[in-house]
């Protein structure tokens, strides 16, 4: 086992306490498991990325997540699907490993098992590098067009009268003495 493990990364990540990083769309991220982030390397105005906050974004079949990402604030930004009309013009999306792959020894150690366990089977590297997936390959178009198909009904709906309305009748009005 010992031979099929990188061991300048074992070195590394182990002896050195070195994290793992990810380039995400031109900026580095150490894969912080400790405190279940990414954290940006040198931008400490950025959140960086939470994986709690996108937990929602990973995909079993392809083992990735895949989040929107903004490149300006380096942080992963929340879309509001419900109202999502059009691709989003300041936002990309990015494909990352689970953190199991991204940094193997830490996830061991945070869930309190051998620090070896799985490195055969996972592998060990010290840096990886995210993908960037055009919009159009991503579920988004999905939603976009139903979204627009949404307001083009609303719409239609709103421009017919509404026959099925009856206005509300007038109180009768009775002559005479009130007692």
């Amino acid at each position: 086992m010992e031979n099929e493990i990188n061991q300048e990364a074992y070195d590394m990540r182990v002896n050195k306490g070195i994290l793992p990083t990810v380039d995400i769309a031109g900026h580095t991220f150490y894969v912080d498991i400790r405190m279940d982030m990414l954290r940006p390397k040198d931008d400490f105005l950025s959140k960086g990325i939470v994986f709690d906050e996108i937990d929602h974004y990973f995909s079993d079949e392809r083992d990735t997540y895949l989040i929107p990402y903004d490149p300006k604030k380096h942080e992963f930004r929340e879309l509001d699907y419900d109202n999502l009309l059009s691709i989003p013009k300041d936002l990309i999306a990015v494909e990352f490993p689970f953190q199991r792959v991204l940094d193997p020894i830490g996830w061991n150690r945070h869930g309190g098992w051998d620090i070896k366990d799985d490195l055969k089977l996972i592998g060990l590297k010290s840096h990886f590098q995210a993908k960037t997936i055009p919009w159009e390959e991503t579920f988004i178009r999905d939603i976009i067009k139903d979204n627009l198909e949404k307001v083009k009904q609303k719409s239609e709906k709103e421009k017919q009268p509404n026959k099925s309305v009856v206005p509300p009748k007038e109180p009768q009005r009775k002559k005479g003495r009130k007692m």
